[in-house]
């Protein structure tokens, strides 16, 4: 039995492998990518060109950085792990993202170095950590929206009244069901075919509004440096796009890119894309889209990409079956 799991654990790893290669291989030599390539090596390599991508590189470092800490927050309810525990995880659920729809493969990696009986509940204190995410991009994203709609698009009184008024229900009732993630507790045990597994999701009321708060607080310093990132990299290729418009725009599409369901193996570049020459196409010329085709595809490399090929050493070393982190034994 144990050699029989040890082979199983194997073949998976190898199964991740194979797909996690031929998912970057994949996407790296289609046409699309290699004109976004090109458009990169367009850049003169500067002072101001190196600083930018030096910047924006490091920047992701901080990102994911921040990002342990607030995993290593929320999941010390169910289990003491180490920063560096924290950090196998994060890179190990990268990895797994990165082929999996709308990138439910980063729960599996994430909970893989956790103790065999705290991995379900693992997953439910992650998704409190990725729910605060969303509460952040959906509301700065909406609000930026707003002001979006009022320059681009033709608005009488009543409209822009009454979309405000939207934007702001919108967002006071994401805040309200944040702070309020116990009602997620008593719904699924509405469900009777839930209720045996109630001892999984009553991690749903360990969180304190004060400890949802600080998740909080994690969330939005890490949409500051992602955003920032994005701002770097179309300032690098389209420097005659203001900051407080650029911010802008990428709020929205953050927005849109967080609503819309992808097949991460199929289309998560090709939305990023779309969405990201949709809304700059407001301000810049149909000649100037690949420029910000390729901060879009940057932007790609540098968060997910490097981190999920950095990630693959993790999930080798996780141990499918057995208790936290390790090799199958």
């Amino acid at each position: 039995m144990r050699i029989r799991k040890r082979t199983i654990a194997v073949l998976l790893k190898l199964i991740i492998l194979a797909l996690t290669c031929w998912f970057i291989y994949n996407k790296l030599s289609e046409p699309q990518s290699l004109e976004k390539i090109r458009a990169f090596f367009k850049q003169p390599f500067s002072p101001r060109t190196i600083w930018l991508l030096s910047f924006a590189g490091g920047l992701m470092l901080v990102n994911w950085g921040v990002e342990v800490f607030k995993w290593k927050y929320l999941v010390r309810k169910i289990e003491k792990v180490s920063l560096w525990k924290s950090t196998e995880s994060l890179l190990a659920g990268l990895t797994l993202a990165i082929f999996t729809p709308n990138r439910v493969g980063e729960y599996g990696g994430r909970i893989l170095y956790l103790e065999r009986g705290n991995r379900v509940k693992g997953a439910f204190a992650m998704w409190v950590g990725a729910f605060g995410q969303m509460l952040v991009t959906n509301v700065v994203g909406a609000v930026a929206f707003y002001f979006f709609a009022l320059r681009f698009i033709d608005l009488n009184q009543a409209l822009q009244i009454a979309l405000g008024l939207g934007i702001l229900i919108f967002c006071l009732l994401f805040v309200l069901f944040y702070f309020n993630v116990r009602w997620l507790y008593m719904i699924l045990l509405s469900f009777r075919f839930l209720k045996k597994f109630r001892r999984y999701f009553k991690v749903l009321l360990m969180y304190r509004k004060k400890e949802l708060m600080v998740s909080l607080l994690y969330s939005l310093l890490r949409y500051a440096i992602f955003t920032t990132q994005h701002f770097l990299l179309i300032h690098l290729f389209l420097p005659s796009i203001d900051y407080v418009t650029s911010m802008m725009l990428i709020s929205v599409i953050l927005m849109v890119q967080s609503i819309i369901p992808t097949m991460a193996m199929l289309d998560d570049l090709g939305v990023r894309g779309a969405t990201s020459a949709y809304f700059f196409g407001f301000v810049v010329s149909p000649a100037d889209a690949s420029f910000v085709l390729a901060s879009a595809f940057g932007v790609w490399i540098v968060n997910i990409i490097l981190p999920a090929i950095a990630g693959l050493f993790f999930v080798f070393k996780a141990n499918f079956f057995g208790g936290n982190g390790g090799n199958n034994h």
